[in-house]
């Protein structure tokens, strides 16, 4: 799953510096990069002597195809610009004769002859249409056919191996077939095109005449003297059959068969990724706070279409240039995106490479587009090919450390999670280099060193790449699994531990009507979580007074539950009664507590007298009037901190509203508050209905409302 980020990281380099150079391709398309270098004019290195040996002509015998016939003896092979060669005419008897194998001798160069003197006696340039520029390796064989044969058909078919890394612009130059002179084109996909598409096996129907029996084959292809490329290795990737239509159709079947069975661990690994980002997906819905799981889900979600588009270009389905478009667009902006999983997955904070990769990833999202002006001009387009290459590099460079560099310290650092994500990138690079190492090496029969590290499946090898990217999926699987054992561990834990303060917190704040004598209060308490910062006391004195507290602490949860346990515990032990003297002391047993709290100490005098002080909270309602009284800083604020008290008087049946900023901060969906308008209007009214008003609006905090009326003399005698 990896491996295309590992692989993006050279293939960008190179990018930066590729398609400056576009020549014309024999068939009418373009052909860029490496070898426009290799393709410009030039002279060739090795010139032919004059008076070149003459090797007689050998037919190979084709009279009887009871079954296709392997062309792999007397292939004529030569180096030169003239069109001719293509025709049965032409005289190749100069033309050396190689067998097909996985590596000829270098053959000499037709259009460049030295005479005896040592100088140049005759320029092919001089005699050819437009001059000599792009010379071909042309591979010529001539095949004795019976009388009233069937149908003729060519078959080249290729090796049946997965690639080990992406072509951009630089693969396997297209060929050109000529039966007795006349160009064929192939059967299947985009047959009069096949130099812009990955090359696939492919059928030729020659249209011969049943009473033809000679048969001149001729295979044109652009001539490259060096590299994995190179003429001289031809054969080394193609094997030609000469049989009828049906028989090499199988052939060709057999083949289709073979790349479905080479490709399926990729496209099986691609169904899994997708069966997997939704997975993340529904988990990220369920638990938002974790962002890494819908990173993570967005990455697999664009790795999974990679083995699909990989197995349309390998079937010559998807244009070269739309493939490496694609392919890379994806990487790319998968890479940013498993970028975030890291950086979320490991709680990471601002640091200069994650603000620096951030700021470059817009970069990234001009990969595809920019590949389409590989085959453009000017200093416009060179500049906009150097820019988003040589950035893109650079960044994927910069992601590559970043990631190895970020995951090896978390694992040093015990972090199992990481090192369980470390390890399918180490067999990725290990997956990555031991195919490219053994596709350089040979049997002693000259056949391709076959991987060690490859499993056979039946008629389904696994290559020790696609064994990474399932060890990756399996990673994942189990990160996610540990994790998320882990986070229910941590619920269940928090639950109960909130469970339990709840039980507290309902013993300590008083649910039932109290016995206050010449007094009747009313109280509802409706906490928003399963604990609440809401709080309020009630105590009758023994002077016939009644004391009453009420305030919010801020914050919700466990915290601020502790936090009203503690200042319910300081009131009960708080000898003093002066509403002003209960705060200061309260601000003393907060102060250090990182939490600021609003409360009110009111003192209900047996005569009616009302004395009051504030600490930041919301103001009473006296029959449905609002008190405005002098401004206190919150409990716990500052260290010292003294308390103004108000002195009212209450007449029998007046009544004081007390109420925390639950009811007020009440919201609808629309965004619309409950207000101080409504509060006022609804100030008359009992406790209950006000916070089941609030309630039904639209609770987003602890809801607190008091009310305490004086009762008449006669009642409270």
């Amino acid at each position: 799953m990896r491996r295309a980020f590992l692989l993006a990281v050279p293939l960008l380099a190179g990018w930066a510096m590729h398609g400056f150079a576009q020549q014309t391709h024999p068939s009418g398309g373009t052909t860029a990069g490496v070898l426009g270098k290799v393709l410009s004019p030039h002279g060739h290195s090795r010139p032919v002597p004059a008076n070149a040996p003459h090797i007689p002509s050998v037919a190979e015998d084709a009279t009887s195809l009871g079954s296709p016939l392997v062309l792999e003896k007397n292939w004529r092979v030569g180096v030169t610009a003239d069109p001719a060669a293509a025709t049965p005419e032409f005289d190749d008897s100069t033309w050396d004769v190689r067998d097909a194998k996985s590596a000829i001798a270098d053959v000499e160069d037709e259009d460049h002859r030295v005479g005896n003197a040592g100088s140049e006696a005759m320029d092919g340039s001089e005699n050819l249409p437009g001059g000599h520029k792009k010379p071909f390796a042309w591979f010529r064989i001539h095949l004795k056919l019976a009388p009233n044969h069937r149908p003729v058909c060519l078959l080249i078919e290729l090796p049946i191996t997965q690639n080990t890394n992406m072509t951009l612009g630089a693969s396997e130059p297209g060929l050109d077939v000529y039966a007795n002179g006349r160009k064929i084109l192939p059967e299947g996909p985009h047959g009069d095109a096949t130099f812009r598409y990955e090359e696939i096996s492919r059928i030729y129907h020659l249209g011969l005449d049943p009473n033809a029996t000679d048969l001149t084959l001729a295979i044109r292809t652009l001539y490259i003297p060096f590299g994995y490329y190179s003429y001289t290795s031809f054969f080394s990737r193609r094997t030609f059959r000469i049989g009828n239509p049906e028989d090499l159709q199988r052939g060709w079947d057999l083949w289709f068969m073979h790349s479905l069975f080479e490709r399926l661990p990729r496209l099986v690994n691609a169904i899994l990724l997708t069966v997997l980002s939704l997975f993340l997906l529904a988990l990220y819905f369920t638990q938002r706070g974790h962002t890494e799981y819908l990173w993570l889900a967005l990455h697999e979600i664009l790795q999974a279409p990679i083995g699909f588009i990989d197995l349309a270009g390998s079937l010559a389905r998807i244009d070269q240039i739309w493939y490496a478009a694609l392919v890379l667009q994806l990487v790319a902006i998968s890479a940013y995106l498993y970028f975030e999983f890291v950086v979320a997955f490991l709680s990471l904070g601002k640091r200069w490479p994650i603000t620096a990769l951030r700021w470059t990833a817009p970069i990234l999202a001009g990969v595809g587009p920019t590949l389409f002006l590989l085959g453009g001009h000017g200093w416009l387009v060179v500049a906009t090919l150097v820019f988003v290459g040589l950035g893109t590099a650079l960044w994927m460079i910069g992601w590559s450390l970043f990631i190895f560099v970020t995951l090896i310290a978390a694992t040093i650092r015990r972090n199992f999670e990481a090192g369980l994500l470390l390890i399918p990138l180490v067999l990725t690079i290990i997956g990555i280099a031991e195919p490219i190492m053994t596709s350089l090496l040979s049997d002693s029969s000259g056949h391709p060193y076959r991987s060690p590290l490859t499993i056979q499946a039946g008629p389904v090898p696994i290559h020790f790449a696609a064994i990474a990217d399932f060890t990756g999926l399996l990673a994942i699987v189990l990160i996610i699994f540990v994790r998320f054992l882990r986070i229910q561990h941590d619920r269940e834990h928090a639950q109960s531990e909130l469970a339990a303060a709840r039980s507290v917190q309902e013993l300590m704040i008083p649910r039932e009507k109290l016995d206050t004598p010449g007094y009747e209060v009313d109280s509802v308490y409706n906490p928003a979580n399963e604990v609440g910062g809401d709080f309020f006391h009630v105590q009758p004195l023994s002077d016939g007074s009644l004391l009453v507290v009420i305030g919010d602490v801020a914050g919700h949860g466990l915290k601020a539950a502790m936090n009203v346990s503690m200042l319910m515990g300081a009131l009960r032990r708080i000898p003093e009664r002066s509403p002003a003297k209960i705060l200061e002391s309260l601000n003393r047993v907060l102060t250090g507590s990182e939490s600021l709290t609003t409360c009110q100490a009111i003192l209900f005098g047996a005569n009616g007298e009302l004395v009051i002080s504030s600490a930041g909270h919301l103001f009473p309602y006296l029959n449905s009037q609002e008190i405005v009284l002098p401004g206190g800083l919150p409990l716990g604020a500052v260290p010292e901190v003294s308390y103004d008290e108000v002195r009212l008087y209450l007449h029998p049946g007046d009544r004081l509203l007390l109420l925390s900023d639950g009811v007020v901060e009440a919201r609808r969906p629309t965004g619309e508050l409950f207000g101080f308008d409504r509060v006022h209007n609804l100030s008359n009214q009992t406790a209950f209905y006000i916070a089941d008003a609030a309630k039904e609006f639209g609770q987003e905090d602890d809801i607190t409302v008091l009310t305490v009326r004086r009762l008449a003399q006669a009642v409270a005698a």
